[in-house]
């Protein structure tokens, strides 16, 4: 048996990362002494924290890896999507650097006008990051496992909102899941009266473009937009964005 410091060193990864991967159920400790606290490995598991350090080398998320090594996806098969999905970006990469094209038109706008309609309410499961980007995929995975566990049905795609961006400080971050039968302390109701709204469909790692556009397109039309918004990530690759109105601008 080996303690977390020596069982990071043997496996040459962070204690933190050890932390990580126990609290996330990837790499439970063998045992823990009750009485000070201690947590111990056995050598058995150098096996799995190697499987969990290659797989994470190939970018794929913690919740991803906790599916493989619970036997509920196929490593293979999430490999090529991930190998799949780098391919992708490189390719977009490819693009960005050969382009010799603005994406933004004379008139200020690209295919996805904006106009103007309401983000219909619905009530979501949720999970707040404040602005820890990098945790979305995370954030997403852990949603859809409690709904899957608990047998909470799902009324929607998955979104983000942002608010606050108006303000010096206070800029948060939710992760929303629409649910339809489930009213829990984690759940919140969502609802915009109005927003400036589009749909874009160049793919989810290029929505900046759409917020761009939507900027734009209120700056020439006069329009005053508050400091929240929504992204909605749909099944078709494509993003709807939502900028909520000032109160001004809803009559």
């Amino acid at each position: 048996m080996y303690t977390r410091g020596q069982f990071a060193i043997i496996g040459k990864v962070g204690r933190k990362a050890l932390r990580i991967y126990h609290e996330e159920g990837l790499l439970v400790p063998a045992f823990i002494n009750g009485e000070n606290g201690y947590h111990y490995y056995e050598e058995s598991q150098l096996a799995v924290l190697e499987k969990i350090k290659k797989l994470r080398k190939i970018g794929l998320s913690l919740y991803e890896i906790k599916l493989v090594l619970k036997g509920k996806a196929a490593e293979k098969e999430l490999i090529e999507s991930k190998l799949h999905e780098m391919d992708s970006r490189l390719q977009e990469a490819r693009e960005l650097a050969n382009a010799d094209e603005e994406f933004v038109t004379q008139n200020g706008t690209t295919e996805c006008t904006p106009d103007i309609r309401p983000f219909e309410k619905c009530r979501c499961l949720y999970i707040d990051e404040n602005v820890e980007l990098e945790n979305l995929g995370m954030s997403v995975g852990k949603l859809y496992e409690k709904a899957s566990r608990e047998g909470i049905s799902i009324a929607g795609n998955h979104f983000v909102v942002y608010d606050g961006l108006a303000a010096k400080e206070g800029f948060s971050m939710r992760t929303c899941l629409p649910v339809a039968n489930y009213s829990g302390a984690d759940t919140s109701e969502v609802f915009e009266e109005k927003c400036l709204h589009t749909n874009f469909t160049e793919g989810f790692s290029k929505v900046s473009r759409a917020h761009v556009v939507i900027k734009n397109y209120a700056d020439a039309h006069q329009i005053k937009l508050t400091g929240k918004v929504y992204e909605v990530y749909n099944k078709d690759m494509s993003v709807d964005v939502y900028y909520g109105l000032a109160e001004n601008e809803k009559a």
